[in-house]
């Protein structure tokens, strides 16, 4: 399946796939739209597989008014959306990406009925320590650094466009840089998890050094119908260092969202 690179005013974005289930892919922080490409390059046959640059980063523009805000994201994302005519979708998000799933997932629950959480900030937030603040400003300026930084994130396997993802790292708004750790700092909708009831699915590896697995099973748990799914030696990059595991979990949270599984719970393990 080809891979289709298009842009919907404001966003820009990657499509793959010709199947009748959308899924939206949602992105990290220092990221954009290329940490799907394993995915985008095989996908699911039954799936759409729609992979936005959020507001700010890669080559989505902000806006002279930006100001980064995780409602605010999970908004333009529903807008997006909008655009493509896409009514109902599954929601894919990658640590910062699964808090903006799981703030969209709550506004429009309705519309999405299934997450699957890769390697997920905590619904309580994430504290930055105020000592590191200044080192991820300066990776507005510093590549070298930056790039030791998301390459520390791959345990596993360094993708042969590891400096494309440097690059689009680097276009994030200026704001982004230490915005968004800001943003996770102050975010919390533990309280309201017990709304979601629709099928939720946490995955993270052994080797991630920003999401430990006990953390990521928490978050699990915190969902009615929470499943957590153990990636083994991965990092903090599942989707880049093991495809084949984010594929196969997708595929089995389609067949649970339709149906042919059991009802998830604190301690179901697929």
């Amino acid at each position: 399946m080809a891979l289709r690179d298009r842009a919907y005013n404001p966003l820009s974005y990657l499509e793959a796939g010709s199947g009748n289930v959308p899924v939206l892919l949602i992105h990290g922080n220092f990221a954009g739209k290329l940490w799907w490409r394993e995915l985008l390059d095989k996908p699911l046959p039954q799936t759409r597989l729609v992979a936005p640059d959020l507001p700010g980063f890669g080559e989505s523009s902000g806006g002279r008014a930006f100001a980064p805000s995780i409602p605010s994201y999970a908004r333009a994302l529903a807008r997006f959306l909008d655009a493509l005519s896409i009514d109902r979708a599954i929601l894919v998000g990658h640590s910062f990406g699964a808090a903006v799933a799981t703030q969209l997932a709550l506004s429009y629950p309705g519309r999405f009925p299934g997450m699957f959480l890769i390697s997920p900030v905590p619904p309580t937030g994430l504290d930055t320590p105020e000592y590191l603040y200044p080192i991820l400003e300066s990776y507005r300026y510093d590549r070298f650094g930056l790039r030791q930084a998301l390459r520390r994130l791959m345990h596993t396997k360094v993708p042969p466009y590891l400096e494309d993802l440097v690059d689009e790292a680097r276009r994030m708004h200026h704001t982004s840089f230490s915005g968004n750790a800001r943003l996770l700092s102050e975010w919390n909708v533990s309280g309201r998890l017990r709304s979601y009831r629709s099928h939720v699915l946490v995955a993270s590896g052994n080797r991630d050094d920003l999401v430990s697995p006990s953390s990521a099973r928490a978050t699990a748990r915190a969902f009615p119908l929470g499943a957590y799914a153990n990636l083994g030696s991965v990092g903090h990059s599942p989707q880049i260092e093991a495809p084949h595991l984010v594929r196969d979990l997708l595929s089995h949270l389609l067949i649970a969202i339709n149906g042919q599984l059991p009802n998830g719970g604190p301690d179901n393990k697929w």
